[in-house]
């Protein structure tokens, strides 16, 4: 199987996720919050500057300071893309055969396209093999190959047990399947190292089902099983 990857940065994918990520805030304030607690001054800044406003006044502010960061060598935006191309040079292709190896599934597509983003928001589309990547270099959260980990195990659950209409994941409300998705990326741990950089942790509030996944996954190391403990064990921990 081919393992093939695109590293872009598109100003305008760019732009639609700082506006996405900002008009999910009357809903959800995680995307507002992550830009405060990730962004450097002048993103919070602009965070707050082009909130409530309207495409076009928004893509005003926007596009001059990410054409800024994109034509300086030395900004954070272009230290992440040869991070990013290095660390996927060298350990992509292992990246894929140990999510083969955990899900004891195929991957799902032979090749991913990996937008870089500005804004601490990592969107994926299933269907479309679209990871968005959060240009961090700082090591705290989107790590180049940790978020393809956390990302690509998503997908393979999406692929081979939400789509399976004869799986029980596919009969899960979004809440239900959202909430295992992310429980179940607990296996990617220090056992995939030297591959992964730092052990994924998630959303804390899902620690405790967490917790019983990953002492199962230590004793068993079979996925198939794993799902099925969570499917029971999820009505106990998600309402």
């Amino acid at each position: 199987m081919k393992y093939d990857y695109k590293i872009i940065y598109d100003i305008k994918k760019d732009m639609w996720n700082w506006r996405g990520s900002l008009e999910d805030h009357l809903t959800d304030d995680w995307c507002l919050s992550n830009i405060k607690k990730y962004g450097n001054k002048i993103d919070q800044k602009i965070a707050d500057q082009i909130l409530c406003l309207n495409k076009s006044e928004t893509e005003a502010i926007l596009r001059p300071y990410l054409l800024s960061l994109k034509n300086n060598p030395n900004s954070k935006l272009n230290k992440f893309i040869k991070l990013a191309e290095d660390e996927f040079a060298d350990k992509y292709v292992d990246a894929c055969k140990a999510l083969e190896r955990v899900t004891k599934r195929p991957m799902m597509s032979d090749e991913f396209i990996f937008y870089v983003t500005t804004f601490p928001r990592m969107t994926v589309f299933f269907d479309e093999h679209i990871i968005f990547m959060y240009d961090s270099i700082e090591g705290v959260w989107g790590m180049p190959i940790d978020g393809f980990l956390h990302e690509a195990l998503h997908f393979q659950f999406y692929y081979y047990w939400r789509l399976d209409k004869k799986s029980p994941v596919s009969k899960l409300s979004e809440d239900e399947f959202f909430y295992l998705k992310e429980s179940l990326t607990v296996i990617l741990n220090e056992e995939l190292r030297p591959i992964i950089t730092l052990p994924d942790c998630s959303y804390s509030s899902m620690q405790p089902f967490r917790d019983i996944l990953h002492e199962h996954w230590r004793k068993h190391h079979d996925f198939d099983r794993l799902i099925e403990l969570g499917l029971e064990k999820l009505p106990d921990y998600i309402s």
